[in-house]
């Protein structure tokens, strides 16, 4: 993974997705990127990332559901009640800086599994790589809110490493 996730090293289709990612965590009112965020990005695309997900219920409506699902059970586990969404709203005056975890799912991200294929299909599949490091991770908000909505997360990782 480059040192900077904006670096030009990065295929044309994920860097498209990173910004999305950003555009996630400002909406959100988030202080950093993170996978969560990342997973939301690649949810709302067509691409075949985008597409496998839904197949498993985890379009970006399905994604930030079990994301705010997992958050009210974390919250309430802590003895706090849930804050309507409305809210929350926060106004930020900054870019959000890069998270641990979306740092984490980068790295986790096998990018060479394709390199026998052409640039294209690399590039094509660049998105799923990221969404398989995301996936990965054993710990944190994205595996307790998949868990929470029922996905089983090898079925997802073997289905997406299967394109």
């Amino acid at each position: 993974m480059p040192d900077r996730l904006d670096d030009t090293a990065l295929d044309p289709t994920l860097k498209e997705v990173i910004v999305s990612s950003i555009d996630e965590a400002i909406g959100r009112g988030a202080s950093s990127v993170e996978a969560e965020h990342l997973l939301l990005a690649i949810s709302a695309g067509h691409d075949i990332a985008g597409r496998t997900l839904a197949e498993f219920g985890l379009d970006h409506d399905g994604v930030d559901a079990a994301l705010r699902g997992e958050r009210e059970r974390s919250l309430r586990a802590a003895g706090i009640e849930p804050v309507a969404e409305e809210r929350l709203a926060a106004t930020r005056k900054s870019r959000p800086s890069w998270g641990a975890t979306v740092r984490e799912a980068l790295r986790r991200a096998d990018f060479g599994a394709h390199r026998g294929r052409p640039r294209a299909e690399r590039e094509r599949l660049a998105v799923a790589d990221a969404l398989v490091g995301i996936l990965r991770a054993e710990l944190g908000t994205v595996p307790r809110a998949l868990a929470f909505a029922g996905v089983d997360r090898q079925a997802l990782i073997a289905a997406i490493e299967r394109l």
